[in-house]
């Protein structure tokens, strides 16, 4: 081969390099590749919509027109004060308005059935705030609660990804039916404790493993005696 078809093939190969190397520059100096390493994917509810605890108020408001509690208020009012007791929350709280009538004698007949509920009457509260007469009467209580963040509205235009993507509201519903059901969400920051084991079970569990160990050693030939 001439020394001028050698020196040819040669700037062609340095050429080639000098090429691939500018698209692999450029590959890796694209801006959207960059941004989308960089953002991070929630591929689960529970990274997109973590629940929480929180503590705050639980209020239930019995309208007073009447001058007396009707069945399902007496229902509605028995149930609040149910729940308030099985879970142990601080003094439940009831608030009349200040206009007094036909209020303070609802905000009479919720006491008592709150303390026919099993709440005592050391945990009841019986106070008034600045209002008319016919508004309701205020019940609360303070409480913790799990949580999670609103779902938002759900769009049909959400459901269309080209591009296989989660909804923005995907795993939501799921987080928010585990916050409702969660019994003591106490748990959730610090876990229960966990009873001891009992010592035959613990004795048994051992005797069982010690049996499984010397069946496993023994010859093959053991299993004919």
């Amino acid at each position: 081969m001439s020394q001028l078809n050698t020196n040819i093939i040669r700037r062609m190969g340095i050429a080639t390099l000098l090429l691939s190397t500018s698209v692999l520059g450029g590959c890796l100096n694209d801006g959207n590749f960059a941004d989308q390493a960089a953002e991070p994917i929630a591929y689960s509810g529970s990274e997109a919509y973590p629940i929480t605890v929180a503590k705050g108020p639980v209020t239930l408001d019995v309208d007073s027109h009447q001058g007396t509690l009707s069945p399902a208020q007496v229902n509605a009012v028995s149930g609040f004060a149910h729940q308030a007791e099985q879970a142990g929350v601080t003094p439940i709280t009831i608030s009349r308005p200040s206009g007094g009538g036909a209020s303070a004698r609802v905000a009479s007949e919720v006491a008592s059935l709150v303390s026919q509920q099993g709440v005592s009457r050391n945990m009841i509260r019986i106070g008034t705030y600045s209002g008319p007469a016919s508004a309701p009467v205020h019940v609360s209580y303070i409480s913790t609660y799990a949580k999670t963040k609103p779902c938002g509205q759900v769009t049909q235009d959400a459901t269309e990804t080209e591009d296989n993507a989660h909804m923005s509201s995907h795993g939501c519903a799921v987080q928010s039916n585990i916050a409702a059901m969660v019994a003591d969400p106490e748990t959730l920051v610090v876990p229960s404790a966990v009873d001891p084991i009992r010592a035959n079970t613990r004795v048994n569990a051992i005797r069982g493993l010690e049996r499984d160990t010397s069946r496993d050693s023994a010859p093959w030939w053991s299993i004919f005696n």
